[in-house]
């Protein structure tokens, strides 16, 4: 009969390591990096509390980019004043005079600030070209009888014809400055946002400080397009909602240089006479928005875009999908803030600088703890909210049940599911997330069969995101390279 023998230190000792590993692949690969994104790591030097990233007082090596940062805002005649109001009173209070820019479809002056209206100079032979311009022809005619502009309906298919000819503006005033001063224009940054843009500053000089301005630099948050007609070519452009920058570089090479041999581009895109002149030779007739214009024209010229989602990013605080993809990357930009949400949010991130003394920067899992209260055991909306929608747009699983048992049989799929985090009932369909999402409220969209409503009802499991979120503390900021 064979001998067994008994198993050697060294033996067990492996066999301890392996048993180890595999309980951690188990229960903790949450806490493992996501291994499609890559990044950097650097050290932080926190400003002193209350000092804004453009104030002298901030004295680090980021914040020497600030005075070369040039920030334009892109509002409209017939937008809600108090838009712009609210951000000129909260994130644009801190950004000096002399770095501001305010553009608009009508001439006039907001709480002291000049806003130009950058269609003033495009000809009549190019706004004849386009039906939009209409709109602009009655806003002037209201603004002569003392009417209000706001009244009209419509600006956001004249919107897209404002960031081309902006483009070319900054340009010119650069030079205007640069023949003045006889010194190179001091502008090496230009940072484009919407009224409803919100823009941690220390963040962005952080991601600027590694880059050069000089370079042909176009950065924001990606937005693909397909092309409907042959050869279908599928590219990107920077969301300007999102905010998107342009380096010096760049936008002397959109000002200066011929656009390429093989582009569709009009050869009037000098020629002040051309209606084609203010946006650079394209004809805008079949182009869907501002923000694809500014890239063709710059991908015509051989400059194309680094995208730095979710760095830059299009979402608020309650409707990013927080979780182990997004939760230690820098906040940059979010959209679609309003007014109050605004001064709320800016306000917010003021008192966190004080109380963590700035030690790191604003990251998204520090962003959460803005929302993080609807996720209290005590609120009774916190595992339940009917006619909401926690923003489950592309769940990770998909259930269905029977219409009378749904939202409790969807909250069991979710708690047998040791990585979700979230659910959203409606009708008989069940989906579930494996990231956090707060949502909005969202009235019954349609009828079932029986011609009765069928409600979104959205439910999460506290206990599951509160023992996520204390497990998962952020060492250092992922400052995410360019995708693409």
């Amino acid at each position: 009969m064979a001998r067994r023998c008994p198993p050697t230190r060294r033996t067990l000792r492996i066999l301890a390591f392996l048993t180890l590993l595999l309980l951690f692949s188990l229960h903790s690969f949450e806490l493992l990096p996501s291994p499609t994104r890559r990044y950097d790591t650097r050290p932080w030097i926190p400003c002193p509390a209350g000092s804004s990233s453009f104030h002298a007082s901030c004295n680090v090596p980021r914040t020497a980019v600030a005075p070369s940062v040039q920030v334009i805002v892109k509002t409209g005649g017939s937008e809600p004043l108090e838009r712009l109001r609210a951000q000129l009173a909260t994130l644009l209070s801190e950004v000096p005079s002399e770095n501001l820019l305010i553009f608009s479809d009508l001439e006039g002056d907001v709480d002291g600030y000049r806003v130009h209206d950058i269609y003033a100079n495009i000809s009549q032979l190019e706004r004849s070209h386009y039906p939009e311009f209409k709109l602009y022809d009655e806003q002037l005619a209201y603004k002569t009888q003392g009417r209000d502009t706001r009244e009209l309906d419509g600006g956001w298919r004249l919107d897209k014809y404002k960031n081309l000819p902006i483009k070319r503006r900054i340009w010119q005033m650069q030079q205007q400055q640069q023949a003045r001063t006889h010194h190179h224009p001091l502008m090496k940054w230009f940072v484009f946002i919407d009224t409803d843009t919100f823009v941690e500053w220390d963040n962005l000089f952080g991601l600027l400080e590694t880059m050069d301005p000089s370079e042909e630099l176009y950065l924001g948050s990606p937005v693909w397009i397909q092309q409907t007609v042959p050869p279908r070519l599928r590219y990107e452009f920077a969301h300007g909602g999102s905010a998107y920058v342009l380096s010096y570089g760049a936008l002397r090479t959109l000002n200066t240089v011929e656009p390429s041999s093989s582009s569709d581009l009009s050869p009037g895109w000098l020629d002040p006479s051309s209606p084609m002149y203010s946006q650079f030779g394209l004809d805008m007739s079949g182009i869907c928005c501002g923000d694809d214009a500014v890239a063709r024209a710059l991908r015509d010229r051989g400059v194309r875009m680094k995208g730095y989602w979710p760095l830059f990013n299009g979402e608020i605080p309650a409707t990013i999908a927080y979780g182990k993809d997004l939760w230690c990357e820098p906040v940059i930009s979010l959209h679609h803030i309003g007014e109050q949400n605004l001064s709320s949010l800016w306000h917010w991130v003021a008192e966190w600088k004080r109380r963590t003394r700035n030690q790191q920067p604003l990251l998204f899992s520090d962003l959460f703890d803005y929302i993080a209260a609807d996720f209290s055991s005590s609120s009774p909306s916190s595992r339940r909210r009917d006619n909401w929608h926690n923003m489950i747009d592309t769940p990770d699983r998909t259930h269905h049940h029977h219409a009378g048992s749904s939202f409790s049989a969807c909250r069991a799929a979710c708690d047998a599911d040791r990585r979700c985090f979230q659910f959203l009932s409606h009708g008989t369909r069940c989906d579930i997330s494996y990231s956090i999402r707060l949502g909005q409220a969202r009235p019954p969209a349609d009828h079932n069969a029986s011609g009765d409503e069928e409600r979104y009802i959205s439910g999460w499991n506290t206990d599951r995101i509160r023992e996520w979120t204390a497990r998962n503390h952020c060492r250092a900021a992922h400052w995410v390279h360019s995708n693409p």
